[in-house]
């Protein structure tokens, strides 16, 4: 049963330029720990152009002991966790003092995750581990620093197969389980500081990424783009490893420290009952296998708070996921009654709208989107997949030309609709172009049989 955070409790809500912290540790810690953050991002930002994306802003959950976080803990081993959301994203943590390595560990694979590409779990895992104690000294940072427990751990215990290790994923007794996950973790770690920081394997770390990104599901180990990168077995990139650990030193990286705002820009909230019982209903109605308990929070935030359109707006989410795409529809008018504005929620209203045949209905709160916000690309390709499927190609089309960037999941539903668009329109050569470009995004049977129709449909 998930533990409510009742009106009463003391939940502060800090914001900050880029971050929404909710913390019952106190106002001094939450200060501190969203200060971090900040100036861990500016970090990501200068040092390599990494920062989240505006689209879904990230929102950190602080604890102040382990009865509190225990029903929001993933696993046995995790003292903090990254989750993915549907409007945010977050970082939840069990306590703020001292846990600096981890709220960096955790911001690293909020980056990962907003990035859009999926990497294997030991790259995500090193990549987070090989951060997490970056070392502001003067007007520098030092990263890749050896971290104590981790070194003592490949010094003193045995090692798991580096086949094992990259064949991990979630699942994995050596992710999963607390006994065993420290080792996982070391080794990720290590192997990810020889890639990112050693002489020789270093030069050809952008191979290995640009591989991981070409072959996606294909590679989900990513040891055949490890191979392929370094021309090399696992096995040999094994005894790399241990002979690269077992060296006298370690090569580290430094960076020029960016400026960060100041603590004056923080906004604290000190009566935040209601907004932290929403971020927290949010958090595990994303959580697997915690739909019920997603509801019963929802259901008690209705009752304890009625007429909020951010609570409608969310239990329309909860039932959009669960198929329940009528029911999702009213929350979702409901929402709108109240005042709900957000372009992302008339999308999925949009979908709830179309899943239950009102077609026309969701073009209107696709058109609502696109008029809140012109700049989302996703609203106006939603749009346009809508006005073919109702036959409007003429205004599908321009919707399709006026679309600047898209996801790559997205781009081979993108380039057939505006490619079937085309077509209808008699524009055979686009339409012709736009096929070659949709057989570059997708791999899926059903999808090249579609564009294989619509090609012999253009006489090929």
């Amino acid at each position: 049963m998930l533990l409510p955070a009742a009106a009463a409790d003391p939940w502060l809500r800090i914001q900050s330029p880029n971050f929404e912290l909710f913390t019952t540790t106190g106002e001094r810690n939450g200060r501190d720990l969203v200060q971090h953050f900040e100036q861990v991002r500016a970090f990501f930002a200068e040092a390599f152009g990494s920062q989240p994306t505006a689209a879904r802003p990230a929102r950190i959950i602080v604890f102040r002991n382990d009865k509190e976080y225990e029903p929001y803990r993933p696993n046995q081993s995790a003292s903090a966790f990254y989750q993915p959301g549907i409007d945010h994203d977050f970082i939840v943590m069990r306590n703020a003092a001292g846990l600096e390595d981890v709220a960096v560990h955790e911001f690293t694979h909020l980056l990962v995750g907003q990035s859009g590409q999926t990497i294997p779990i030991w790259l995500n895992e090193g990549l987070a581990e090989l951060y997490s104690n970056l070392e502001p000294r003067g007007r520098q940072i030092i990263v890749g620093k050896p971290i104590r427990g981790r070194v003592q751990a490949l010094t003193s215990e045995q090692w798991i197969p580096l086949r094992t290790v990259l064949a991990a994923d979630r699942t994995s007794p050596f992710y999963q389980e607390k006994s065993r996950a420290g080792m996982f973790y070391a080794e990720s770690w290590m192997l990810v500081h020889m890639l990112v920081l050693s002489r020789e394997y270093r030069p050809k770390l952008h191979v290995l990424l640009n591989s991981l990104k070409e072959n996606g599901i294909r590679d989900e180990s990513g040891a055949r783009s490890l191979m392929n990168a370094y021309d090399k077995s696992v096995d040999s990139i094994e005894r790399d490893l241990r002979s690269y650990m077992s060296a006298t030193t370690l090569a580290a990286a430094v960076f020029d420290a960016p400026e960060t705002k100041t603590d004056a820009e923080v906004q604290v909230d000190r009566n935040a009952g209601y907004q932290a019982r929403l971020a927290l209903a949010e958090l595990t109605a994303v959580t697997p296998d915690k739909i019920t308990q997603a509801r019963a929070a929802y259901r008690r935030l209705q009752q304890d708070y009625p007429n909020h359109w951010e609570v409608e707006q969310a239990m329309g989410d909860l039932d959009l996921r669960e198929r329940r795409n009528s029911e999702a529809a009213e929350h979702f008018a409901v929402a709108v009654e109240l005042g709900a504005k957000s372009p992302r929620m008339y999308i999925r209203y949009a979908k709830a709208l179309s899943l239950t045949n009102r077609d026309d209905q969701a073009i209107k709160a696709l058109r609502t989107a696109v008029q809140n916000d012109p700049g989302l690309d996703e609203a106006r390709f939603e749009l346009g997949v809508a006005l073919v499927r109702t036959g409007d190609f003429r205004s599908a089309a321009e919707e399709f030309g006026k679309i600047k960037k898209l996801g790559p999941d997205q781009a081979s539903r993108f380039y057939y609709s505006f490619a079937y668009a085309s077509y209808k329109l008699g524009d055979r050569t686009r339409a012709r172009t736009l096929i070659r470009e949709a057989r570059n995004y997708t791999k899926n049977p059903e999808e090249i049989a579609a564009l294989d129709k619509l090609s012999d449909a253009l006489g090929r």
